[in-house]
């Protein structure tokens, strides 16, 4: 196995700090985004594309194009075994 990269190891870290309480949350649904919900993003209504995953305590996932909140976004579901 590969050693870790300073680089990868300070990725890692700043992911575990920003998506780590994700961790053990149950999804409850998965859904599009309202009309009211794209605007408090300022998103044209993309009724197809804009979608959210919402956990159990209401904490929600709101797949972005990037960073900024540009516009709606995808994720890809994989099997990773």
């Amino acid at each position: 196995m590969a050693k870790e990269t300073t680089e990868h190891a300070q990725r890692r870290t700043e992911i575990n700090r920003e998506f780590g309480s994700l961790v053990g949350k149950t999804i409850k649904r998965v859904r599009p985004m309202t009309i009211n919900e794209c605007d408090l993003f300022a998103w044209d209504y993309e009724a197809d594309y804009a979608f959210l995953v919402e956990f159990t305590d209401g904490t929600v996932i709101v797949p972005s194009q990037d960073p900024e909140g540009n516009g709606a976004g995808y994720l890809f579901v994989e099997s990773v075994r």
